[in-house]
């Protein structure tokens, strides 16, 4: 998502709050700055944003936001964990809501960050604040859009799924300093 008028660059990660942020700057789906930079650092138009647009992101718990995208993603909803991780949706919709790491799309290809600001989704109203007063924006209570009904994610992973799990996901676990 692109605001002129903020002069920033939303990177949305997939079930890391992107709707309810896109909102909160007004946008709806059909507007086109909706989908500018859709996957941050790997869309071509990335390096095209203007050098002075804040870029930010919003990142979350690996484990918690893997099991929101299995309960999301129709193809995945009825299967178990353990099948889920042994067969990853490798492209596509699925793909980008579950299997692609979060700092793929927040960092360039030598692993520097390539958005300014990192936002937690376990802190994201307070983190919106703070960012909201950045960019000159009003403070406004963020929606709870796309929330899928589940169990706290810890319930779901048996010692193997775990594993799996994190080997897959290891850069983002060690990056962003979440635990189990």
């Amino acid at each position: 998502m692109i605001s002129h008028r903020h002069r920033c660059v939303f990177v949305h990660q997939r079930k890391c709050a992107g709707t309810s942020i896109i909102r909160a700057f007004g946008l709806t789906p059909e507007d086109p700055d909706w989908h500018v930079a859709n996957d941050g650092a790997l869309s071509p138009e990335f390096a095209r944003i203007p050098a002075d647009y804040l870029r930010f992101a919003v990142i979350r718990n690996p484990w918690d936001r893997f099991v929101s995208g299995w309960k999301y993603c129709a193809s995945t909803r009825q299967r178990d964990l353990p099948d889920v991780l042994a067969h990853l949706p490798s492209e596509g919709h699925d793909y980008r809501h579950l299997t692609r790491p979060q700092h793929e799309t927040i960092s360039h290809r030598d692993g520097t960050l390539a958005v300014d600001v990192v936002l937690r989704f376990e802190t994201l109203q307070s983190d919106f604040d703070a960012l909201c007063d950045r960019i000159g924006m009003p403070r406004q209570p963020l929606q709870h859009l796309n929330r899928t009904a589940r169990a706290d994610y810890r319930k779901y992973f048996d010692p193997d799924s775990l594993q799996r799990f994190n080997a897959h996901f290891a850069i983002d676990i060690a990056r962003f300093g979440y635990t189990f």
